[in-house]
């Protein structure tokens, strides 16, 4: 077996990434190089693809964002807001055996991990993809791991038998007032609910509008996703998802309400009807992105989705720790 190099991608080599990210099982929007320059400009990142090649084909590799903080640390992480995970990518292993795959995967994970550590980074986060299990080669050599959740609806399953009580007793509720749901590409109507729901908790909303205008952008030109809204018998749209597509399912991204509106059930409502929706346009489930925020789980509960897990690992220098440590005491060292 040759050796791999890894280094960082040009531009230029942006399109060979992707198709990477397309082949890969793991692979997501997130990793997208379309996604990861949204996040670059609009929230002025700095960010670096790393490939690792081997005989000049590129068969796996990560992206991060790099942040100097006081010009004293240096960090890294494969994520940002709004993007719950990204990270390592491998070429998926023609072997049926399960010794060769693990052996293939620790050849590309092992020599990233080494460059990687060789960049002078204070701290280096990753959060792998659903569906990228075996961290080992992290793992092993002192990095710390956590578990995270998302929630998957099957869509395959019948949604009325799963529904609780109080899931059926909103769904009525929108039926009785009327609300109906359709597909929507107006960021400005998106926006506007956005802010109306962060307003209500007197909070700013967790992306500037630009970031929303650009992922728009993408689902015009490159059919990346949708907007989904409840709306009144008026015309009145009083909540919305933005639903990224994935490889066989949907992403429910994020969802933004009109808080006037929210005892007319119309997020039940977008649920259940994106459900029959993706359902007949032959998608295997809903990836529901809430399972790591408290507030949600209940409510999403209500749908009986499975509970998956994915993963990230640290690597921190004792530098980095102990200023961890002073801003915990401190809060005056911002880390993120």
């Amino acid at each position: 077996m040759e050796g791999i190099e890894v280094r960082e991608l040009l531009p230029s080599e942006y399109k060979e990434w992707d198709l990477l990210v397309e082949e890969a099982q793991p692979g997501t929007l997130f990793h997208t190089s379309d996604w990861l320059e949204i996040c670059r400009d609009v929230l002025s990142k700095d960010l670096k693809i790393y490939g690792c090649f081997r005989n000049g084909e590129l068969v796996g590799g990560c992206p991060l964002f790099v942040k100097n903080i006081r010009g004293i640390l240096k960090v890294a992480t494969s994520t940002c807001r709004m993007t719950s995970y990204s990270g390592p990518l491998i070429k998926e292993s023609a072997s049926t055996k399960a010794s060769k795959r693990m052996q293939e995967t620790h050849e590309i994970l092992n020599p990233l991990r080494e460059f990687l550590c060789k960049q002078g980074f204070d701290s280096i986060h990753l959060t792998f993809a659903p569906g990228f299990e075996d961290i080992r080669p992290f793992t092993w050599n002192g990095w710390d791991s956590a578990v995270h959740y998302t929630h998957y609806l099957y869509l395959k399953e019948n949604i009325d038998s799963n529904l609780s009580r109080e899931r059926q007793m909103e769904l009525k509720t929108a039926t009785e007032a009327g609300l109906k749901t359709r597909a929507l590409n107006d960021p400005e109507t998106y926006y506007r609910l956005l802010s109306l729901a962060y307003e209500k908790q007197k909070l700013e909303p967790p992306l500037p509008e630009e970031f929303y205008e650009r992922v728009f952008k993408l689902f015009q030109e490159k059919n990346i996703g949708y907007m989904f809204v409840s709306e009144t018998p008026e015309g009145e749209a009083v909540a919305a998802h933005l639903n990224l597509y994935g490889k066989k399912c949907a992403v429910i991204w994020t969802a933004a309400l009109n808080p006037d509106f929210a005892h007319l059930g119309p997020i039940a409502h977008l649920y259940y009807n994106e459900f029959l929706d993706l359902n007949s346009r032959d998608f295997k489930y809903m990836n529901v992105m809430a399972a790591n925020i408290p507030a949600f789980v209940d409510f999403i509960m209500g749908f009986s989705p499975e509970l998956i897990p994915y993963y990230s690992v640290t690597l921190e220098s004792k530098k980095y720790s102990i200023a961890k440590t002073l801003y915990k005491t401190t809060r005056e060292l911002p880390l993120c």
